[in-house]
């Protein structure tokens, strides 16, 4: 799905009142880095914004608070989420355990037709990368982890991946600029889907387990040369 503005969606708003797609367009702008760790949301603003009901700007808000892209702090409104260096490795150890587990579940070696469905997903976000384009990135690279831990056979395990990946996105995204992440991101997702052939669970959940913590580092040191703040 492309990104769209927030301006550009107020026509849908209005004839729909959909805060699904107020809450989408506001996860956006955080996870593109529209919108800044800490920085306030201000309801009239997003009403003005979208012409959205101020009834659906605030399930929008509740919807971004369940997924922890935001925080309400007490007399200072609904601010985007910062993350601490703890925060951060609390996250992936978090990440970790529930990936790792879903890729020692999964049924090796895999269905064709799984491996059929990843490699298409790849060669999207494969062409996304050579491309540059961090938002064709970004969708391809969702549908592609979606797609192989929705193999694990476990639709809660699944979910909780889902969401816990959402909380990292912003993270994740600072390290899509750089160009040897990009490559080395679409290698690693052809490794998976080698490993997907063979019969080695614990080489795949290996792979899974590398994949997520270069992003990680990669923030981490973006944190340390800032002076410990993000």
């Amino acid at each position: 799905m492309t990104f769209v503005p927030l301006k550009d969606m107020a026509s849908r708003y209005r004839t729909a009142g959909l805060w699904q797609s107020v809450a989408e367009a506001l996860q956006r702008e955080i996870i593109f880095g529209r919108l800044q760790p800490r920085e306030r949301l201000v309801e009239d603003e997003i009403i003005e914004r979208t012409g959205a009901s101020r009834h659906a700007v605030r399930r929008a808000f509740d919807e971004m608070l369940q997924n922890g892209l935001v925080v309400r702090l007490p007399h200072k409104g609904v601010r985007v989420r910062s993350y601490t260096a703890k925060e951060v490795e609390d996250l992936y150890e978090l990440r970790e355990t529930l990936e790792a587990k879903a890729a020692l579940r999964i049924v090796l070696p895999a269905s064709a037709q799984l491996v059929e469905e990843l490699a298409t997903v790849q060669q999207e976000h494969e062409a996304a990368s050579r491309a540059g384009d961090v938002v064709r990135l970004f969708e391809a690279n969702n549908q592609f982890h979606e797609t192989l831990y929705g193999a694990c056979g476990n639709a809660t395990l699944a979910e909780a991946i889902r969401l816990y990946s959402t909380q990292t996105h912003p993270i994740r995204m600072r390290s899509m600029s750089d160009d040897s992440w990009r490559e080395e991101a679409v290698r690693q997702h052809w490794r998976m889907i080698e490993a997907l052939g063979k019969g080695d669970n614990s080489a795949l959940a290996a792979l899974c387990l590398a994949h997520i913590r270069a992003p990680k580092e990669f923030y981490l040191s973006l944190y340390r040369n800032g002076g410990g703040s993000i």
